[in-house]
């Protein structure tokens, strides 16, 4: 009886596995790896003397607000239009739009951009990973919205100074693993913004 019992378990043991490796193997299949992924997006983490070239991809961009001088005043329609897609988002940053915009212009970035990314990275800051980190920003955590915004926007106007303007050319340093899609959200986030 006994005898009967450990071979009783022993097949399960088997069916079981070989569920399992068929399993694993019908997944491989149908999935790209991460490491396939990043090759196949050609992401990479930019050092600090590398220059981004264009893409080739299609996406639609357009690069706003190019020659920005800080010391302009800023657009107070460009503030109710980032104010106004993040409050239709319940977003809580749409009450620092004003900080927002504030920032890119003190930083030369598209006004934005900041906005899009945290709705890309966190719902505009409903899903934070970190406190007031709604940009997926390294493992940063904020001592505040303010805080936040300026950090990211001071770290994007960097990535504008070696050339990286638009969503595709920041992508590969800012979010490697999906590089692609990435900027395509972003930039489509963008596009409503302006749309407003």
């Amino acid at each position: 009886m006994r005898t009967m019992l450990f071979k009783n378990k022993e097949k399960i043991l088997a069916t079981f596995t070989g569920i399992l490796f068929f399993g694993m193997i019908v997944n491989t299949i149908n999935s790209e790896s991460a490491l396939n992924i990043v090759q196949k997006d050609s992401a990479a983490y930019l050092s600090e003397d590398q220059v981004v070239e264009e893409t080739t991809d299609d996406i639609e961009e357009e690069v706003m607000d190019e020659n920005i001088d800080p010391e302009l005043t800023v657009d107070p329609k460009k503030i109710e239009q980032v104010r106004i897609y993040l409050s239709k988002r319940n977003s809580p940053l749409a009450e620092y739009a004003d900080v927002l915009v504030t920032s890119a212009y003190k930083y030369g970035i598209d006004y934005r951009l900041v906005a899009a990314i945290s709705v890309i990275e966190s719902g505009g800051g409903k899903n934070c990973f970190k406190p007031y980190n709604a940009w997926g920003w390294g493992g940063m955590t904020f001592e505040s919205w303010n805080n936040g915004i300026d950090t990211v926007s001071k770290g994007l106007g960097k990535y504008y100074a070696r050339g990286a303007t638009t969503p595709a050319l920041i992508a590969p340093a800012y979010c490697p693993p999906n590089a692609v899609k990435w900027a395509s959200n972003v930039q489509y986030v963008m596009n409503q913004i302006a749309e407003i």
